[in-house]
């Protein structure tokens, strides 16, 4: 993984609004979106853990109180809290079942080009007063694979079926696996033992990209 220096992705900048006032961070394919200049329809939000996302609810509801016009709850499931705003139109996503920090979460990801996260890092500066400083993660051939459209799984395939029925949804924008992450992805498939038609559509969290 990689980090560097948020002022060489000034394009991530709009982002900044939705990470204050809470303790949650971006990651996954709202990036793809971004670099190649589409607009952006959803923001997953992760968080480091359980009382960051309770935090980072009662952040959201208290924007929907105070701006009715704008905010809304979006919906809601065992993986899932999400709100929209209608000014931006766009749905953020707070995942409440992974739980970890930048690095970890994107690890976990079955895409290098949705291995990206854009968070802050707090550092003390004083006996209790801390400076909040946005950083960026991302895999090492995040560029090139988004570049030439490569769909790369690098790591383990946890939800295999789910794994392939997102392969073809990158397939309509026009990303295809490369040739060692079909075999990997087939023998995962392959490997899999006798499943319940209701397991079939197990993923990470329910509104992963």
């Amino acid at each position: 993984m990689k980090k560097a220096d948020i002022y060489n992705f000034r394009q991530l900048f709009f982002l900044d609004k939705y990470l204050i006032g809470h303790r949650g961070y971006i990651a996954g394919g709202c990036f793809k979106n971004i670099f190649n200049q589409e607009k952006v329809n959803d923001i997953d939000m992760f968080f480091r853990q359980e009382p960051d996302f309770i935090q980072s609810k009662s952040h959201f509801e208290e924007l929907i109180k105070k701006d009715p016009n704008n905010w809304r709850k979006s919906y809601e499931n065992k993986k899932v809290w999400s709100v929209f705003s209608e000014k931006d139109q766009i749905r953020i996503e707070l995942i409440k079942s992974v739980f970890g920090n930048p690095e970890e979460v994107i690890s976990d990801f079955d895409f290098t080009i949705t291995k990206f996260a854009y968070y802050s890092e707090y550092k003390k500066i004083e006996e209790d007063d801390y400076l909040a400083q946005f950083e960026v993660i991302y895999h090492d051939d995040y560029f090139e694979h988004l570049q030439t459209k490569r769909l790369v799984i690098d790591a383990d395939i946890p939800f295999p079926i789910s794994t392939f029925n997102r392969s073809y949804k990158y397939q309509k924008y026009g990303y295809g696996l490369c040739r060692e992450s079909k075999v990997k992805l087939i023998q995962s498939i392959f490997d899999l033992p006798a499943l319940d038609a209701s397991e079939l559509g197990l993923s990470l969290y329910d509104g992963k990209d």
